[in-house]
This record gives structure tokens, sequence and C-alpha cells, in this order.
């Protein structure tokens, strides 16, 4: 039977035992998995999952229940469960399922290729990482590495109407490695490249960037400490910059009084040269995605523009709360009900490129990754630069070590000076280089 069949058949048993609502969240995938540790190859691994998640709501009250075992038996478990879960809940008016809304196929999330491959091609496509990365400098050491394709269908029914389903593929090569010389070892770096796309998805060019990249972090020595530039990188950004953007537009967040952006839509919250987009509908996106964890379809949604905060991300049940439409941004597995996040999270390219940045610093730090604590309700945050390069004179000075950086992300968000050119996709992100003004920098 398949996934939507299904959902269908699920949704009308759950109604015959006295449901008023009900949905059914099905989810099917394949994984390939090929990983190395020390340089060597460990055991591969494949494994196919398939299960499904039921809500039902009876009254004012909502109940959940899931299983990834798929006998008639089990799932009637499954909607009992849910019913019986519901029964004991608290009344909330807010629970609610949505009404069909068309939809539109996104381009290239599902990729015929990659649901042709075997264990033996992600063992090859992981094998050509290590190769290129110990190939560009035998002092290289890859610590782990990953190559992972997954193939899977997810499909969704719901009483009012809702009748969706949708395959897709996606493709992930992960890489951690350092370099040594004798007794200079360098800092731990990351890279990581994916898609939906096996064309896109080159591991000799990924193993090459961390190569080159834990080589240039040999000889890191300490600095003098200073307030002042620092340069995020991609990678650093997906936590420091990212994340606090994430947590904070989630209408979650805003209702329960966590975020601090609570009641600033329309206000300037960042420099006007912060501009982001989550953008569901980017082709081989690994966030794309033409309905989300409710059926809901999603659109490009401009969270910050010119600094300016445009919108919070909604789910049907904070939506309801604050008697607005849900904005499809729904999400989770059949395991979990719908919680709140992003498709694609894109923070737009500046006008300047990464050396252009260099040039006009005097003094600074380019801070490659993060290694610390972020305070998303306050923004506070404090860490370790990993990889980090001092900037001296507009010039990448050398590799640092033992530096700390601190401060308060969402008052750094108004001292955004440079926005780079180039911008890295990492995941379900897209981030350029950011400079912040203001940083407290610890050195020795």
């Amino acid at each position: 039977m398949k996934g939507v069949e299904l959902c269908d058949e699920l949704v009308h048993r759950a109604r015959a035992r006295g449901a008023d609502e009900a949905e059914v969240y099905y989810l099917r995938t394949r994984k390939l998995e090929a990983v190395f540790e020390k340089n060597d190859l460990q055991v591969p691994k494949g494994d196919t999952y398939e299960g499904v998640g039921v809500r039902v709501i009876r009254g004012a009250r909502q109940g959940f229940s899931a299983t990834n075992v798929l006998t008639d038996e089990a799932v009637d478990d499954a909607i009992c469960a849910a019913l019986a879960i519901a029964a004991a809940s608290p009344e909330d008016p807010n629970h609610v399922l949505p009404e069909p809304s068309e939809t539109r196929p996104v381009p290239g999330i599902y990729d015929e290729r990659a649901e042709g491959l075997a264990l033996e091609d992600a063992l090859d496509l992981g094998r050509r990482f290590v190769e290129s990365a110990r190939g560009y400098d035998r002092r290289v050491t890859i610590d782990s590495a990953s190559f992972v394709v997954q193939v899977g269908e997810r499909a969704i029914v719901n009483s009012e109407g809702v009748r969706l389903s949708e395959r897709g593929t996606s493709l992930s090569c992960v890489g951690m490695g350092f370099a040594r010389d004798g007794d200079d070892v360098s800092s731990f770096d990351v890279e990581y490249s994916g898609s939906c796309v096996l064309a896109d998805i080159d591991p000799e060019a990924s193993g090459r960037r961390l190569a080159e990249k834990v080589v240039k972090a040999l000889g890191a020595t300490t600095i003098p400490s200073f307030k002042g530039a620092v340069i995020i990188t991609p990678y650093a950004g997906g936590e420091l910059i990212a994340e606090p953007i994430v947590f904070s537009v989630s209408a979650e967040n805003v209702q329960n009084g966590r975020s601090r952006w609570a009641g600033k839509l329309g206000a300037n919250v960042a420099s006007g040269l912060l501009r982001v987009t989550d953008d569901p509908r980017i082709p081989g996106g690994v966030g794309s995605t033409s309905f989300d964890r409710e059926g809901v379809p999603p659109e490009p949604l401009e969270i910050i523009g010119g600094g300016v905060l445009g919108h919070y991300l909604y789910n049907c049940y904070t939506a309801r709360k604050d008697g607005v439409r849900s904005n499809g941004r729904a999400v989770g597995s059949d395991q979990t009900t719908p919680g709140i996040g992003t498709t694609n999270l894109v923070v737009a390219p500046g006008t300047i490129s990464l050396d252009e940045m260099v040039r006009n610093t005097p003094k600074g730090l380019i801070v490659n990754r993060f290694s610390g604590n972020l305070d998303p309700v306050s923004g506070d945050f404090s860490g370790v630069v990993k990889g980090g390069h001092y900037v001296e004179h507009g010039e990448v000075a050398k590799p640092v070590k033992e530096v700390m950086i601190a401060g308060n992300i969402y008052e750094l968000f108004a001292h955004i000076v440079a926005v780079s050119r180039e911008a890295v996709t990492i995941g379900d992100m897209r981030l350029p280089y950011i400079q912040l003004e203001g940083v407290s920098v610890t050195g020795k």
C-alpha cells in the first residue's frame, strides 16, 4: 500500500473510532552511509525505515501516537493510543488541522540517479573525499568523515481534505580533520557539502577545502586582547548568526515570552545590511519542500529586510493563537507533533568580496568556527575561536590559538558593517561572511 493510501485508511479508522478530526503523517526512508575514521573506512551501513504518526482532535483535546510497525494491529494500537491521550489532555481551542491549499512541486528535490545508488557508490564517494584531502597534503588527517545518501517518501492526509505526497533525495558529505607537522597540531576543522542532486556533489573539492583550512591553521599563536572587528565565516555563522535569528522569529518563542524580538514586527532589529529569507522553493535545496509537516504549502518569506523584522514563523497552532494564517513553517517527523522551523535559510550576500573586507580591516579576527555557548534568549555568548586568523593592516597575518570572543549577538546585529559577496551552503543554510564591530576578543 502506498504512503498516501495508508494515510487515507488510517484517517478513516480514526474517524470511525470517534475522532472529530484526524491527521496521519507517513515517512519512508532508505539510507546508505559510508563512515571513515582516522583515514580508514569503517563498517558501512544501509537501512530502511517506515513509520506513521497519528494525530487526533476530539472536542478541544489533542492526542498523538506513532509507530514504525505497520501491521493492522500496531496501527490500530497507535490510533487508540492517540484517542486515549486526547481524552486525558487539557482542552485547548487552538488545536486545529489545516484545510487544503494549492501546492506546487519544487524542481530538483528528487534525483533518480541518487535513487539508484548502492552502498558501494556511497563508499566510493566517501573515499574520494578522504583521498582528496590526504592527497592535498600528507600532514592532513581525516579524523571522521561520512557520505550519506537518503531516498524517501513522505505523505500526509487529514480529515479536512489535505492529501499530499512527495518524494525526495538528499546526499551529504561531511568531514572533520586536522593537520600535524611534527609537534605542531592545527585545530580541528569541518567541511560540508550537500544537495538533493547527485551532480551537485563534488567530494574531491570538499576534501581539498578541508585540507586547505587545516594546513593554513598550522603555526597558530596567541594575540593580544582587543575589542573591535570580527569576521564571522559561514561555518561560525550557523551558530552565531542563524540560530539566534531562527529562535527569535519562532512564533512559539514569541508567544511564551522567550524571544528577544517579541512585539517587534516592523521594527529595526539589525543593521540595514542584513537581509534574511526563508525560501522553501530553491531547486535542489536540502530544505526545499512543497508542503510542511501539516500539509500547508510554504512560500518564500523575507524574515528580515534591510534590518527590519518582517515575519514570524508559524505552524497552525501558533497561528490560531495569534489570529493569523500559518505560513507553512511546521516541521517534524512521523514521530513528533508539528514544531516550528525554517526550510532553506538564506542570508543575502553583500556587495564586497571577502578580500576587500579584509583589506578594509586595520585590526580584526576571522572566526572560522566557534566553540562555546550562546543563550538564544538573552543573546549573550562566549567561546573559543577555532581555526581563526588575525588580521593586521588589512592582511591575514597569522593563525591564532587560545583566543576567545564574547558579546551579545542581538546588540551586535546592529553593528554589522560588511557582508561578503561570497556565500557558502551548509545543509539548509546559505550564509555569507559577516563583519561585526564591537566584539570582545580575549587573547594573551
